[in-house]
């Protein structure tokens, strides 16, 4: 029986999309996290992720978006220390689906694939070493959009789940890691 209501509820889901970009032209937005921790090392990073979509259909978006991300950390006890620092430069597309939950909140699932360049320093003790390093990332996750202006959305997403292919330069080492995300928020902005 709620196998029977839980597929009522998705296909009501699926014919309650507004159509939220029709007169829209392109959308414009992004998304920005920043983490900071202090447990065994202090450690931070920050990311930007500028996109540009078209509208596809009244309620979906299929865009291009641009990452960079810069990470460090420290770690400091008596007999040794150690700083970590990155760069990531991610080029990639995204499928982005709307379905509406009312007139201006809507429930939505994002798919996309990079690639991303990553350059890291490792200074401890010993040695210092540089490494480059290539990875390639696909990304699936639910969120949430609000329309709080005509022109504007307020856009956050609870996470979602990567699939992640890295391979490292020197060590010339490949592998593959399956990771959780951490909730981000941005605004896309409606253009006509």
């Amino acid at each position: 029986m709620k196998k029977i209501q839980l597929s009522i509820i998705l296909t009501l889901l699926c014919f309650a999309a507004y159509a939220q970009f029709d007169g829209t032209s392109y959308v414009l937005g992004g998304n920005a996290s920043f983490n900071y921790g202090d447990y065994f090392s202090k450690s931070t990073s920050f990311s930007l992720s500028p996109s540009m979509a078209k509208p596809v259909r009244g309620n979906a978006l299929v865009g291009l978006q641009l990452g960079f991300g810069l990470s460090s950390s420290k770690y400091e006890d008596d007999n040794n220390s150690s700083k970590y620092n990155s760069v990531s430069y991610n080029p990639g597309v995204y499928y982005q689906k709307f379905y509406g939950i009312t007139e201006n909140i809507f429930f939505n699932w994002k798919a996309s694939g990079s690639v991303s360049f990553n350059k890291s320093v490792t200074d401890d003790s010993n040695a210092k070493t540089t490494e480059h390093s290539t990875s390639y990332q696909v990304t699936a996750g639910p969120g949430i959009s609000w329309k709080v202006m005509d022109r504007v959305l307020l856009n956050g997403s609870i996470g979602g789940v990567s699939l992640g292919l890295n391979s490292r330069e020197a060590s010339t080492r490949t592998s593959f890691n399956i990771s959780f995300n951490n909730p981000q928020f941005g605004f896309s902005f409606l253009l006509n």
